[in-house]
């Protein structure tokens, strides 16, 4: 007789970081919880459900934000956070994954030397995974993945074009309603199509939802080899780009 397999270890393992080890790619998917109140104006709290990009329908980790309904109201751009990624399908009180806190700070700008954009990454247990941090840009904003030890190990940036002076918005071709925001070596000098070594990419979720909510979706493709704890931080990373550059009320 074939052993029966526990339908937590199905639907999102047992918890912890390993939870995202097997998987290369992640499909997450911000629900339209609170869209009446987005439509007043109001910013509801984020909640993502998150699948693989092959089984889009079948999620595999929940995650929700923690924080607080006035500051939510007045700052909704630069508001501190905390989000919780549990285990399991797509709905609250599943095992702990991974814990990302976002300090509040000044929304993202040119010439900056100080109050940076940051998320910073934790086990559940609360143990430093390191943290994502806006760098000193001129024209197209670019963050630094690091370790707990600081060092760098991935950048982040949208595609960039003309020696670096602007978006290339033709990265993903003509008129497919994608938004990509890439992940380079922690090495890199250009930040185009042909170097990059994983992406963050927003798709389109449909006119209806794209008009009245927040509810955006990201196709995420880890870099080649990149450990649980990696993983874990590029899912914070996509966290904190969906705050700067797609809520609606920026």
């Amino acid at each position: 007789m074939a052993q029966e397999i526990p339908q937590q270890i199905v639907m999102g393992g047992a918890g912890g970081l390993q939870s995202y080890a097997p998987h290369n790619d992640l499909f997450v998917k911000q629900t339209r919880k609170g869209c009446i109140q987005e439509i007043l104006g109001c910013e509801a709290k984020t909640e993502f459900k998150i699948a693989t990009k092959a089984q889009q329908q079948t999620d595999i980790m929940y995650a929700l934000e923690e924080s607080n309904f006035f500051v939510r109201l007045f700052c909704a751009p630069i508001r501190p956070w905390t989000i919780n990624v549990t285990g399991g399908p797509g709905t609250p009180g599943g095992p702990p994954v991974s814990l990302h806190e976002r300090p509040c700070a000044l929304g993202p700008g040119s010439c900056k030397c100080c109050c940076y954009q940051e998320v910073q990454h934790k086990d559940p247990t609360g143990v430093p995974l390191g943290s994502t941090k806006e760098m000193f840009w001129w024209f197209v904003p670019k963050f630094n993945v690091m370790r707990p030890d600081g060092s760098s190990e991935y950048l982040v940036s949208m595609p960039t074009c003309l020696g670096g002076l602007c978006i290339n918005i033709f990265a993903e071709g003509l008129c497919n309603c994608r938004i990509p925001i890439y992940i380079f070596p922690p090495d890199a000098t250009a930040f185009t199509q042909e170097t990059k070594i994983g992406f963050i990419t927003k798709i389109w979720s449909g006119l209806g939802t794209e008009l009245f909510t927040d509810a955006d979706k990201f196709e995420v493709e880890f870099p080649p080899g990149a450990a649980p704890d990696s993983k874990a931080r590029i899912l914070g990373t996509v966290f904190l780009m969906n705050q700067l550059f797609f809520e609606k009320n920026q």
